[in-house]
């Protein structure tokens, strides 16, 4: 796994099984729109409505993510030097490089230069419609994800991660203070990044707005995540920026829960202790075609930001969110109560 700090990244050993996908890499943490002012964050962002009803019928494709095409570039490099009989030591000679630069490229963690793969191709043996394959993946490897833009007004590590989660198939998320990114209105953002310790200058909370709004074109458009949330009742009743803000978000949330591919659940206070008091944390399932299925789970604090692939670690957290469900009110309870808590602050 990575851990993504401030300071440093680091990256753990342990012991991978080559025959198993999910550990034939290692962890990957992670628009143009032109708006200058509050009043046009409220606007359309990539043809996202800020409405529920508006973001699901929009119809425009999912933009392809370089971090997930440059995992499974190494996926199927792997998988070439493997069908070879190659050693990483070996092909790391062919292209005068290390065995670490192998490893890396193998992992998504780095990426694949031209000559370098043109070198590959040739010592693998790869089939011409192989090496095409390869080629295209490479290509859109390179190309600069739309939160790059971004990049500087964005926390170490969550490129990564939103690279991840521009095309993941399902989203589960526990939110327990407040309402997910995926989620929330302009002026909800735009209060929650006003309340940091040492508060950004107005033109970064601006330009983070723009790319929390920029994140929810994949709740809509022709192939939507599927994405479950599970929230902490203290997400529904803290008013965040002002009770008219928070009415807002209340109503957009309520909105969101009726689209097809969103469900939304309520962990009331009744419920006592739970299985995460540790805190937040997102699910994201992959589907990288021929090369693998992969699963994530991604962690903040103020500290950093980690995401980790590990079997074990997937199989608690999804045992930890089977939990929740099973003790969250319905879809339809929770829906009723966002409601209700809404019109309590009119």
């Amino acid at each position: 796994m990575i851990t993504v700090s401030p300071e440093k990244i680091t990256v753990s050993a342990d012991k991978r099984d080559p025959e198993r996908p999910q550990d034939q890499m290692q962890s990957h943490l992670g628009n143009q729109f032109g708006i200058s002012s509050a009043k046009d964050t409220r606007s359309a962002h990539m043809g996202v409505q800020n409405d529920a009803k508006g973001a699901e019928e929009v119809a425009m494709p999912r933009p392809e993510s370089p971090t997930v095409r440059r995992i499974m570039l190494g996926i199927r490099l792997r998988e070439l030097r493997t069908r070879a009989g190659i050693s990483a030591d070996d092909a790391a000679r062919h292209i005068a490089r290390t065995d670490s630069t192998i490893s890396r490229m193998e992992t998504g963690q780095s990426s694949v230069s031209t000559r370098v793969l043109e070198r590959l191709i040739e010592l693998y043996q790869a089939t011409p419609e192989e090496a095409r394959q390869l080629t295209e993946l490479a290509k859109a490897a390179r190309q600069r994800g739309w939160w790059q833009r971004y990049g500087e007004v964005l926390h170490p590590g969550f490129e990564l991660y939103l690279g991840l989660e521009a095309e993941a198939t399902e989203i589960h998320v526990y939110a327990s203070e407040w309402v997910p990114g995926l989620l929330q209105t302009p002026d909800y953002a735009r209060a929650i990044l006003s309340a940091e310790p040492r508060p950004p200058a107005e033109e970064e909370i601006q330009q983070r707005v723009e790319a929390r709004l920029a994140r929810q074109v994949i709740l809509g458009g022709e192939d939507p995540v599927q994405y479950w949330a599970v929230l902490n009742e203290a997400v529904l009743r803290r008013i965040v920026g002002s009770p008219k803000i928070m009415r807002a978000q209340l109503e957009a949330l309520a909105a969101r829960a009726r689209q097809r591919n969103i469900k939304l659940q309520v962990l009331p206070f009744t419920t006592g202790a739970h299985p995460a008091v540790g805190g937040p944390f997102t699910l994201l399932s992959l589907d990288l075609g021929k090369a693998a299925l992969a699963e994530y789970v991604y962690v903040e604090n103020r500290a950093g930001s980690l995401v980790m692939d590990r079997e074990a670690e997937i199989a608690i957290h999804r045992l930890t969110f089977d939990t929740f469900r099973a003790d969250a009110l319905s879809p339809e309870e929770s829906v009723a109560l966002i409601e209700k808590t809404a019109a309590e602050l009119a």
